[in-house]
């Protein structure tokens, strides 16, 4: 079984805790105060998870967690045995150059089309947005404009606050479009080294949480310390590198998360990139 690396400081024995929600392949708890969620291997690498060949009928809200001789207990059954785990940690962020992001980001651009952007807000990360853009897209506009102010290192915290406001809970979903566009962000911020802008970011978006829902905010504050998903990191990394392979194999990876989750929040990754190109 593997764990992520936020999810590990969990898993501490006589911790206790319980769900706290229950899906087809997936379910969160509450461990001592620390959001862990637990799932099968194809839903994929993350901070938060803890992943394995796991089966649990009946679950409910409310049934209790517990860690007891380096084995998690849910509902009263053993589901599995911590002391044979490995725990994930994303890679660090690759060696890269303006000409390895230039030809990571043109590969993007080669891909990055009309059948990927067309729902969520993946549309944005191609760049300038199209004038025949979907109502969400138009929603988000102020949430993308007090972006860019940010990652130009501008100040003004009253403006920015407010526009970043109309991303926060934007979209359907158990994590919203605009909050998988901001976790993108961050994330890029962190790989790029540039953490006071990141820091910047969520200085202004932290304050703004109760806008979204408990789960999505656990993914943000992931996020904000430099943590996501791993197909995000690999996207994330291959563009920065200029690996076309990898690029496209990223893409798959990120199809598969969520409806428009993984799509979302690389398109905020690649707001990063493109305004890291263009300071350049």
């Amino acid at each position: 079984m593997e764990v992520g690396l936020l999810a590990d400081r969990a898993l501490r024995d006589r911790a206790a805790g319980q769900v706290v929600a229950v899906f087809e392949r997936s379910f969160y708890a509450v461990i001592d105060g620390i959001w862990i969620c637990i799932g099968q291997t194809g839903i994929g690498s993350g901070p938060l998870q803890v992943l394995g060949d796991f089966r649990w009928p009946g679950l409910v809200v409310g049934d209790p967690v517990r860690v007891a001789d380096c084995v998690l207990w849910i509902a009263g059954t053993p589901l599995a045995n911590l002391a044979a785990r490995s725990v994930w940690a994303p890679r660090a962020a690759p060696h890269w150059s303006i000409g390895s992001l230039r030809r990571g980001l043109d590969a993007v651009d080669e891909m990055w089309g009309d059948d990927l952007t067309s729902e969520g807000l993946a549309a944005v990360g191609a760049g300038p947005v199209p004038s025949d853009a979907s109502a969400l897209v138009r929603a988000a506009m102020p949430g993308l404009a007090a972006l860019e102010r940010v990652l130009a290192g501008g100040d003004d915290h009253a403006v920015q606050d407010s526009g970043l406001g109309s991303l926060i809970g934007l979209g359907p979903g158990l994590t919203p479009s605009g909050d998988d566009l901001i976790g993108g962000a961050l994330i890029a911020l962190a790989a790029l080294g540039r953490t006071e802008r990141r820091d910047a970011l969520w200085d202004r978006c932290r304050t703004l949480l109760d806008g979204t829902n408990d789960i999505s905010r656990i993914h943000l504050r992931a996020a904000a310390l430099g943590y996501g998903a791993a197909a995000l990191h690999a996207a994330i990394h291959a563009t920065m590198s200029g690996e076309v392979a990898g690029v496209r194999r990223a893409f798959a990876a990120l199809a598969a998360i969520g409806h428009t989750s993984g799509r979302d929040a690389f398109a905020g990754s690649l707001i990063v990139l493109r305004h890291a190109l263009r300071e350049r």
